[in-house]
């Protein structure tokens, strides 16, 4: 059988340009028992929104059951809720808490780098301390070299100067 018809009514479906009889006809169509395998996935656009059309009607009991409702919420007492006051010292009360943090970290940083650079300085102390006996041998050469230059000077005041 040929379902061009339908095919078309398909495709003017889905660009939206279908009038409400030419609906009428695609939802007939879906309804029966034997539609073509071609079509099967269509099935359910076309016959679900039938069976979901039934209005929903409030019960006869539902507005005694509001109208009930709000006495018990008018009976009740009403709930006085006390303002809170918000100063601003407690609005920066985190603010504060921040800044604490990170002058306590720095603090920290600062005392471990003096610490570190005090150790370094006595580093230096020892070494010192080691280079002096060395240091003194030098300035016994020093004192050596002064006697020589001495003894230089001696001589040169000896030898009369040729000009």
């Amino acid at each position: 059988m040929d379902y061009t018809y339908i095919e078309q009514l398909l495709d003017k479906y889905f660009e939206g340009e279908t009038s409400l009889q030419e609906e009428q006809v695609l939802r007939a169509f879906f309804a029966q028992e034997s539609v073509p395998v071609c079509f099967i996935q269509y099935r359910q656009l076309f016959t679900e929104p039938t069976l979901s059309r039934k209005e929903e009607v409030l019960g006869e009991s539902f507005d005694e059951r509001i109208m009930k409702m709000i006495s018990e919420e008018e009976k009740k007492e009403p709930v006085h809720v006390k303002a809170r006051i918000v100063t601003m010292q407690s609005r920066l009360r985190p603010f504060y808490k921040a800044a604490a943090c990170v002058a306590i970290v720095l603090a920290i940083g600062q005392a471990a780098q003096m610490s570190y650079l005090n150790t370094a300085g006595t580093q230096e102390n020892i070494a010192n301390v080691v280079v002096k006996p060395d240091v003194q041998k030098d300035n016994n050469a020093v004192a050596k070299t002064d006697s020589t230059s001495q003894k230089s000077d001696n001589v040169s005041e000896t030898m009369p100067l040729a000009n």
